[in-house]
């Protein structure tokens, strides 16, 4: 029994405790690991080989002798057999060309990712090995080749192999390197990466580091994006929130086959929910190598003490225990409103929605909301629009990848710089010409709307729009109905990144009297309007429920 089954069997039976995640990677995995057929075959040589050398030439740093080898865990050996065991049928390489270990704080993560580098500079066929630690600035991105370079120094056989420069491991033998780099290493044009290794991606703010060397990859015959990766704050639609709901997909498509991609290894140690972090039997899905290399004790004192601050609660969950968490007090957290359910559109023929309209000038998205009941939940289609003059630089400035939604029919543009309310009435149009889905009201805010207003009136008939209450009376009980229906999982909205997005951006403010109304900070680069106009629906909804 090799080392995959061995921990998939500890996985099944409960002898070692796993997230609902992490179980169905593996049961996956061991699904495939005796195939006669298909594209890829299992190579255990290949795998003890790497877990050979790791053990066998690997100390771990910092200690005051340098000499105590590396032994990996079960969970560790699982995974580096996965790497370099699973191969193409037709090629022989490596099946997977990204690994994702998203894991709890001072679990090795680091130390094992020096380690598979150092074998990979060393025993890679491909010749002329490019490796790169990718971070936003230097520090960040040399925590990695720090860890590889100490490894090195503390084996007089991989001192052989290897020379350390200022910023460059490189192989005595050939042109294999290992460089870190950050985006102010100069010019990431011409890089051709066999190997991107990527150390706390959340930490990774710009967009276009991750692309470009991700872009010098495609001339590599196996190239390897490795990220190791403790939970940051929710910031929707950075790379790491991009990357999660991407691993999300794969794991979700290993039954439904709605997403496959058999090259990327998700490895997600995360807790089920928050509600477990009371449960000291639950701790080691998040951390594998829980009284090993991280002390239960210590942890069990952080848990005592979190409990006494929010704000300290907040951030034991997302770096010991990678539970998804905003890093404000936002009126829906993250577990309130994640939703995988969706639905198509040709579901709802003959069908009534309810609209709701938030409406721009220029600095806003403009949002529009079609709320459909259906079976006890509500169905949310939303479009929003930006201004094609201001779109490149809004995603500059915003750091927001309107470009990526746009090209996923999420998003379109208006021509100039200003919100045509003749591109909304279109769109709700198309409901009813293409869907068969027809108006039942249509809500707006009274500000900016006279246009609007006469446009929808007179493709939908006069009445159709309904002014709706932007005051604290008028908003208060109808974004507490909301919240409800959210956290009951009545809302399906397709997972649409930008409403997310806009919900999680979204806080409240009270008047004297505790009644609240939506809230977005001074921070104009985060976006509520898919909530305004999910709410103005809502408002319709609730008001006219019992006559629909």
């Amino acid at each position: 029994m090799n080392y995959i089954e061995q921990y998939q069997e500890k996985l099944e039976t409960g002898e070692i405790v796993a997230g609902k995640k992490l179980k169905k990677v593996y049961a996956h995995i061991a699904a495939n690991l005796h195939a006669d057929a298909g594209a890829y075959y299992f190579d255990e040589r290949a795998a003890e080989k790497a877990i050979g050398f790791i053990e066998g030439f690997c100390c771990i740093p910092k200690f005051k002798d340098g000499k105590r080898p590396f032994l990996l865990e079960l969970w560790q050996k699982a995974l580096v057999s996965c790497l370099f065991g699973f191969r193409s049928r037709e090629t022989g390489r490596r099946q997977y060309r990204e690994i994702f270990l998203f894991v709890g704080r001072k679990n090795a993560k680091t130390l094992l990712s020096a380690a598979i580098i150092l074998y990979i500079l060393i025993f890679a066929e491909e010749a002329g090995q490019e490796v790169y630690s990718v971070a936003t600035d230097r520090q960040q991105s040399k925590i990695i080749w720090e860890y590889a370079k100490q490894i090195i120094r503390t084996s007089p056989l991989l001192s052989r192999y290897f020379k350390i420069r200022v910023n460059e491991i490189a192989r005595t033998e050939g042109f294999n390197k290992f460089v870190p780099l950050s985006k102010n290493s100069g010019s990431m044009d011409g890089l051709s990466p066999s190997v991107m290794a990527l150390d706390e991606l959340h930490a990774i703010k710009d967009r276009n580091i991750y692309d470009v060397v991700k872009g010098g990859m495609y001339s590599r015959a196996e190239p390897l994006t490795l990220i190791m990766s403790t939970g940051g704050y929710i910031e929707q639609d950075s790379i790491f929130d991009s990357k999660y709901q991407e691993y999300t997909a794969i794991i979700d498509g290993y039954e439904s086959g709605e997403y496959e991609d058999e090259t990327v290894l998700p490895l997600l140690y995360e807790l089920d929910g928050k509600n477990e972090v009371t449960d000291e039997s639950t701790w080691g899905k998040a951390n594998p190598n829980l009284g090993v290399s991280k002390s239960i004790e210590m942890l069990r004192q952080e848990v005592k003490r979190a409990m006494l601050s929010e704000k300290t609660l907040r951030d034991l969950l997302v770096k010991q225990f990678n539970i998804r968490e905003n890093a404000r007090d936002t009126f829906f957290s993250y577990e309130d409103i994640d939703s995988a359910e969706t639905f198509d559109l040709s579901d709802f023929s003959g069908k009534y929605f309810l609209g709701g309209v938030d409406l721009s000038e220029t600095t806003d998205l403009t949002c529009a909301t079609a709320l459909i009941p259906c079976d006890g939940k509500l169905y949310v289609n939303q479009m929003y629009w930006i201004p094609k003059d201001t779109l490149q630089e809004h995603i500059e400035k915003d750091q927001v990848p309107y470009d990526v939604w746009i090209s996923r029919g999420l998003m379109r543009t208006c021509e100039g710089r200003i919100i045509n309310p003749s591109d909304v009435c279109a769109w709700f149009n198309e409901l009813q010409t293409d869907h068969n889905i027809y108006a039942y009201k249509i809500g707006y805010d009274r500000y900016n709307a006279a246009y609007l207003v006469k446009e929808l009136e007179e493709n939908f008939g006069k009445g159709m729009c309904t002014p709706v209450s932007q005051s604290f009376i008028g908003l208060s009980t109808y974004m507490f109905e909301s919240k409800a229906y959210f956290k009951a999982g009545h809302v399906v909205y397709n997972n649409n990144p930008i409403f997310k997005w806009c919900l999680l951006n979204t806080l409240s403010v009270s008047d004297t009297s505790g009644n609240i109304k939506p809230y977005k900070n001074r921070n104009l680069t985060k976006r509520i309007d898919g909530y305004s106009s999910f709410l103005d629906a809502f408002v319709l909804y609730l008001d006219n429920k019992n006559d629909l």
